[in-house]
């Protein structure tokens, strides 16, 4: 029996770090909308709903606004909080005597998760954009036999959010071995255009147009001022962050394993046994093919199935497919020093 990782209280600050700080109140509320929809309830005429709607629009924007976010984000702090202590009380991540790798969490003693080694194919270090600004990770295990696709997610969790270093570590005890996830090959730069103009005509571009137009159809000049100035203050930060997806970008081969990097909002760091991938799907669209860039899927039956490997070099993806797997694609490839 070897342990891996216990409970530790200290991790409860990388609580707040995660989705559920916002997300975890939204689904509260549209839950508890629903509810009273269901009993028949019109949440609008409750007493209370009516008095905060007119205190909220009694301020000005600039108060009321700020003072709402902070509210949310008060009660998502301690709703995190909450469920951390609820799922990850009594923790314990082992390798039990049976060969088996556990775990066991929950204020309730819910029932432990245990995987066969034989279906473990790898572990995933997961950096969601909060977290990983914290200097926090979470680790899942790449495995098999653990539901279909949503309860994987809940039951492939090893390590909740914790310090980077921890959770290398723990990564590295769940592999046998450690893997060294530093100097990744780049990708090509046509990858950071794609995420630039992406970014520009999914973030910038319709809120610009839509405001424009009916600034136009309206004759409010406002709106066209709210047009130009949301253009000036989200194409910064879309660019900012296209570009630290772009350098999210990677993938090597590192021994036994295959090493694939991707992400910005949830990036994921994926270790791979190469004998667990069973083929490769190749993915491009017109404009990937202009750029000459390719999206290469190691397809592996486990985990989510498919880890991609995003917009790397077309010339260079059939090549390194044959030889991260060696005979998988040897008859796809044409021979050139005949």
């Amino acid at each position: 029996m070897k342990v891996l990782a216990t409970a530790d209280p200290r991790r409860l600050r990388y609580a707040p770090l995660t989705f559920w700080v916002w997300g975890g109140v939204l689904i509260a509320v549209g839950t508890l909308w629903k509810i009273l929809k269901a009993l028949r309830i019109q949440p609008w005429r409750l007493g209370f709903v009516q008095r905060l709607a007119d205190g909220f629009g009694s301020d000005a924007l600039w108060v009321s606004l700020p003072l709402a976010l902070l509210a949310m984000t008060a009660l998502g702090v301690a709703g995190s909080l909450v469920l951390y202590v609820l799922n990850w009380s009594r923790y314990r991540l082992e390798w039990t005597a049976a060969g088996t790798l556990t775990v066991r969490r929950g204020l309730l003693g819910g029932k432990p998760v245990s995987i066969d080694p034989d279906k473990l194919c790898g572990v995933s270090l997961r950096e969601p954009l909060l977290l990983r600004a914290g200097g926090g990770a979470s680790v899942r295990a790449v495995a098999g036999g653990l539901g279909n696709r949503d309860q994987n997610r809940t039951r492939s969790v090893v390590l909740p959010p914790s310090a980077k270093a921890e959770a290398e570590r723990v990564c590295a005890g769940v592999l046998g071995e450690s893997v060294d996830v530093a100097g990744l090959r780049p990708h090509p730069r046509a990858g950071l255009r794609r995420r630039v103009v992406g970014a520009l005509a999914w973030w910038v571009l319709p809120v610009v147009v839509v405001l424009a137009v009916l600034g136009w159809l309206l004759a409010l000049p406002v709106l066209l001022y709210c047009a130009a100035g949301w253009a000036l203050a989200a194409s910064p930060v879309a660019c900012g962050l296209a570009r630290d997806a772009y350098r999210g970008l990677g993938h090597a081969v590192r021994g036994r394993y295959l090493v694939v990097r991707s992400g910005t909002f949830g990036r994921e760091t994926t270790i791979l046994d190469r004998s667990a991938v069973q083929g490769w799907t190749f993915t491009d669209t017109p404009f990937a093919r202009r750029s000459g860039v390719v999206t290469l899927t190691a397809a592996v039956a486990a985990g989510e199935d498919g880890y991609r490997i995003r917009d790397m070099s077309a010339a260079e993806a059939a090549e390194f497919a044959e030889y991260t797997t060696p005979g998988i694609m040897r008859e796809f490839l044409i021979r050139t020093d005949i």
